[in-house]
């Protein structure tokens, strides 16, 4: 269900949100704000002048329509307006706040700092990285560009879709193209973003063939880094790394941008050592009634469970693959 408040005197929307019954965690389904893996940014739309007493109004219409009185937030910035305001609803509301699974995810500031983050990396990294460059040309005509305008956005994302598609993500059946109908909604996503001017792609190309890619998407004074895929057969010159870099300093030359979000996981081995500045975010969970403290110390210890489970699971699978490949 879509929850929706709105303003009685004029009908502006004031808060907008999606939410569904969702199992969480190991042991229940509880009310959970939607915010998908292409998408890790799980806050609210919410109207600048929207009140404690709007978000409040917001997540009584979540919990009225399925039940309950408890409320999971995912993917939640701990830094930004919207989490000082769930506070404010907490203090002045019988709402009850948990953090779970604090995180810190890769992204750089602008100005001064964004250009003292981009000098952070290391020497030997750096000249790594240059001499890595120079093997690419050394084996064609190479070039890194940008397009920002629709149609070379268009085009661009179709050649983005076939080289993810070339990948691991293709053969796991993950990438965008695997399914048609993810496929046909990233190209009319990213199409809209570029005709509203706020979609740039980055492309490192070889003899025009691309190398790497990286696609950015803008909200105002923040830029995203949404999809990234490159060329396998090139890996050990680490393309993602060129393309990544290559961003970064795209970034700084931005006019009007404040900060860049990799929107990657934590501790990222290729985008966390080039972009220096840290995403906080956290999953908020959040409860209301006699037996709120009660239902918030299970929803943690349910999620955390879950998350144990996952990180056996992925370890596992780590020392599986290795005897799948060579079968």
């Amino acid at each position: 269900m879509i929850a929706a408040i709105r303003d009685a005197a004029d009908g502006g929307f004031l808060a907008l949100a999606p939410f569904a019954l969702r199992r969480e965690g190991l042991l229940a389904r509880r009310v959970t704000m939607l915010a998908g893996e292409y998408g890790p940014l799980g806050a609210p739309l919410l109207a600048p002048d929207a009140d404690p007493q709007v978000l409040d109004a917001l997540l009584d219409a979540a919990v009225g329509h399925f039940g309950g009185g408890l409320v999971a937030l995912p993917y939640v910035r701990t830094d930004g307006p919207v989490f000082d305001l769930l506070q404010d609803v907490c203090a002045q509301t019988g709402w009850r706040l948990a953090r779970d699974n604090d995180s810190l995810r890769a992204g750089h500031a602008t100005g001064a700092t964004g250009h003292e983050q981009y000098r952070l990396l290391g020497t030997r990294r750096r000249k790594e990285l240059d001499r890595q460059f120079r093997r690419l040309g050394d084996a064609g005509a190479t070039r890194l560009a940008s397009v920002t305008d629709s149609a070379g956005v268009a085009e661009a994302f179709e050649r983005f879709l076939e080289l993810e598609a070339a990948g691991w993500k293709g053969r796991r059946g993950t990438a965008l193209a695997s399914e048609p109908s993810r496929a046909a909604f990233a190209r009319a996503f990213v199409q809209g973003m570029a005709q509203a001017g706020k979609a740039r792609i980055d492309m490192l190309t070889q003899d025009g063939d691309a190398v790497a890619m990286l696609v950015m998407l803008r909200d105002r004074d923040r830029v995203f880094s949404w999809k990234i895929a490159f060329d396998e057969a090139r890996a050990r010159l680490s393309p993602g790394a060129q393309i990544t870099r290559y961003a970064m300093r795209r970034n700084l030359e931005e006019a009007g941008l404040a900060e860049a979000d990799s929107l990657a996981i934590p501790d990222h081995p290729m985008i966390t050592p080039l972009w220096r500045g840290k995403v906080p975010y956290a999953r908020l969970v959040v409860a209301r009634g006699p037996l709120a403290g009660l239902a918030l110390a299970f929803a943690r210890a349910d999620l955390a469970a879950r998350r144990g489970l996952r990180r056996i699971a992925k370890a596992v699978l780590r020392r599986l693959r290795p005897a799948a490949d060579a079968a």
